[in-house]
């Protein structure tokens, strides 16, 4: 029993220390680079639509490979994009390549997402594209990513783990004098004395 009692403790504990530590990443690295996290090479961006579905659903985390000049000319139809949307500033979009019109530094992307009945209005230029969607993806993590990325969401992410574990610590050290007997050490150092 005391041996289960102490692998739980051990596994809450390195929970607990993870959680700060990913935390910390997600706060350091997005107001570093002033944009979105990265894993692996890989940004990871938050769904707020329902476009893609059910590919890819409303709330959920995406990782999206960033896309030099190279890459692409290497798009096909069919292909799933991340870009700055051409009608509304300061919005990001997940959607799917439909045709490519032009060549070279003309070329524009007309896209759709999954669950639209419509292409997008306005075909999308080269320089807009952010990424491509890299098969990644993780159902509902992006409500905890954008809690996390907010003010209240960096304070509790660091604030609570580390409550939680300096809280188990006193109780585990709490226990431990509480088990802990002063006279039973006296008496063992007066019989040697003796």
């Amino acid at each position: 029993m005391k041996i289960a009692l102490k692998i739980v403790s051990s596994l809450i504990s390195f929970v607990l220390v993870l959680l700060l530590i990913i935390s910390l990443y997600i706060m350091v690295s997005s107001r570093i680079t002033g944009s979105q996290p990265s894993v692996m090479g890989n940004q990871l961006m938050l769904v707020l639509s329902g476009s893609m579905e059910p590919k890819i659903k409303t709330g959920s985390v995406v990782g999206v490979k960033p896309l030099d000049d190279k890459k692409k000319l290497t798009l096909e139809k069919g292909d799933i994009i991340t870009f700055y949307s051409p009608i509304k500033a300061n919005t990001i979009v997940t959607h799917r390549i439909k045709e490519i019109k032009g060549q070279g530094n003309q070329i524009e992307y007309i896209t759709q997402g999954d669950n639209n009945k419509t292409e997008d209005p306005i075909a999308v230029p080269a320089q807009s594209l952010i990424g491509k969607y890299a098969n990644i993806h993780v159902p509902y993590a992006g409500y905890i990513l954008g809690f996390l990325q907010s003010k209240k969401g960096i304070a509790l992410s660091l604030i609570l783990p580390g409550l939680i574990l300096i809280i188990y610590n006193l109780i585990s050290l709490w226990k431990i004098f509480k088990q802990w007997d002063p006279s039973k050490k006296v008496a063992s150092t007066n019989d040697q004395s003796i």
